[in-house]
């Protein structure tokens, strides 16, 4: 039972994992679609808007999802083998970034909108 438990765990967080990481690639492929030649890179709070780039950089925030999982996922494969609490605590740890990857794309596109 103990077995099963664990490895429903980390199928869970691996589908939420996946799941998170397709919804960063959607947004990016949408709003690449949609957006001006150039699109608002670099925000201040004092200057506002400081830096534009061309419109292909919004894709940075999926790549760099993409290998934040892919390089969690070799790490937990390879350093903590054999210890699957440490490996569920890396696949957590990248949840949690895949998350915070989603929120800063969802306002660096807002605030590109306003």
């Amino acid at each position: 039972m103990r077995r099963f438990l664990d490895n429903k765990i980390k199928l869970v967080l691996m589908l939420a994992n996946i799941f998170a990481l397709a919804i960063i690639w959607f947004v990016a492929s949408w709003r690449f679609s949609v957006s001006e030649a150039f699109i608002p890179i670099h925000y201040t709070i004092y200057f506002g808007f400081d830096r534009f780039g061309p419109r292909y950089d919004i894709f940075l925030f999926p790549t760099l999802s993409t290998l934040i999982l892919f390089i969690n996922l070799f790490v937990g494969r390879i350093v903590f083998k054999g210890n699957k609490l440490w490996e569920d605590i890396i696949l957590g740890i990248t949840l949690l970034l895949q998350m915070i990857m989603i929120v800063s794309l969802v306002l660096a596109i807002l605030k590109g909108i306003s």
